[in-house]
């Protein structure tokens, strides 16, 4: 297990971190047996180079549902074979999304947000042409990527079904009270929320591996949705890496199952 080396360099880096979120899909995840013609690459839904999105499109007569993933820091918009083929068949198109590709002040937080809004906003734009069905959407985010598509995805709005986070909304995140607190977007309309932690609660303060992915960190936010009234709508799943099992998107397909509405007859 590698040692994670975090720190707060002055007042404005909060997420300068080495990437320990095993965001990459290994060699041999990597070996396609992918219906090409189902699959875009590097589509731009921007005018600058980091605006870009990758397609895997499911094959269905009838519009898809989309699952959306953001990377962690450092990482890329390579997605598992694996994941994808389970979702591709289960009628699921995956859009995975990239932005700045660390993101390390607030400043640049901010400027991921508002990519989101743009990309989501052209994804919508474009359902028709891809075949997507924009009423039934899930948001994934791997640390980096939860903080990206946090505020985007607690918007009040029926479409989204779900939030799927990896190590979400890392330590160094909650140091900024006065300029943003993840809670403050968590409403009664929030959807239901599945976190998955590699590592155990109290992590951030261990003595010889401190990870600032610390389950604490979701837990307050399922304690939120409990205030709320919607404790059933958020589960937080942690340890994973002391498993036999590391890997994140283990729960994806049943949370995705879960809370789609049916789009196909």
């Amino acid at each position: 297990m590698k040692t994670l080396s975090c720190f707060l360099a002055s007042a404005l880096l909060f997420i300068s971190c080495t990437n320990n979120d095993n965001d990459q899909p290994s060699d041999s995840s990597n070996e396609s047996i992918l219906t090409e013609g189902l699959i875009e690459f590097g589509v731009a839904y921007g005018t600058e180079d980091r605006q870009f999105l990758d397609i895997y499109k499911a094959a269905s007569e009838c519009p898809t549902p989309i699952y959306f993933d953001a990377h962690g820091n450092g990482g890329t918009t390579a997605m598992p074979n694996d994941i994808v083929e389970e979702l591709n068949a289960i009628g699921v198109t995956v859009i995975a999304w990239e932005s700045l590709t660390s993101v390390n002040t607030p400043e640049e937080v901010e400027t991921g947000w508002e990519d989101a809004e743009l990309m989501f906003q052209w994804v919508i734009n474009n359902a028709q042409t891809y075949n997507l069905d924009v009423s039934n959407i899930i948001i994934g985010g791997s640390s980096r990527g939860s903080i990206l598509s946090w505020k985007y995805g607690h918007t009040p709005n029926q479409n989204i079904k779900g939030l799927y986070m990896y190590n979400a909304l890392p330590s160094s995140v909650w140091n900024f009270p006065s300029w943003w607190l993840p809670t403050e977007n968590v409403n009664s309309e929030s959807p239901p929320i599945y976190f998955v932690y590699r590592r155990e609660p109290g992590s951030s303060s261990d003595p010889i591996e401190p990870d600032i992915h610390d389950p604490n960190n979701g837990i307050i936010i399922v304690e939120q949705y409990e205030s709320l009234g919607i404790r059933d709508e958020a589960t937080l799943v942690h340890s994973i890496g002391e498993t036999n099992n590391s890997d994140k998107y283990q729960f994806l397909v049943e949370f995705v199952l879960s809370v789609l509405d049916s789009s196909c007859p």
